[in-house]
């Protein structure tokens, strides 16, 4: 029950700051936080992870819808087997940053992305994620490394 507590927690707190950010932010706006290294901004992204699939939003809504019940599933399976606590906390990360973004993309047809860092490589620089995303990766690197 604790994961699913954990992923119900990542998906309300990126889907509210994803709407506090719609109607609070323009778009491409920059305000700077933690002196200037984190910039708050909105950008809407219609594909997936670096706008892959844009031209192919009713693929990318069922591959979303897939990934989603594939983590569910994997989570229930894993729970009923017992242990592997830092896997199942890694799914239940996943799923509730998964789940966020797919809610997003089913509602508004994009994705609504927050985050810039000022630091890091002039490519990394342009990148602008949301905490779902965050959350997909640290769970993706417990899923696969944990214990």
């Amino acid at each position: 029950m604790r994961e699913y507590l954990i992923a119900a927690a990542v998906f309300g707190q990126d889907a509210l700051t994803k709407q506090i950010v719609r109607e609070k932010v323009e778009k491409r706006e920059e305000r700077p936080l933690a002196g200037g290294k984190v910039i708050l901004t909105k950008v809407y992204n219609d594909g997936a992870a670096l706008g892959l699939l844009k031209k192919h939003p009713a693929i990318l809504k069922n591959m979303t819808l897939l990934s989603v019940g594939s983590l569910f599933g994997a989570l229930a399976v894993m729970k009923r087997e017992g242990g592997h606590k830092a896997r199942r906390l890694g799914l239940a990360l996943m799923l509730g940053g998964a789940a966020s973004n797919a809610y997003e993309r089913f509602l508004y047809g994009e994705v609504t992305d927050y985050i810039r860092f000022e630091a890091g490589p002039g490519k990394f620089r342009r990148l602008v994620f949301n905490t779902g995303d965050f959350a997909v990766v640290i769970g993706s690197i417990l899923a696969a490394f944990g214990k």
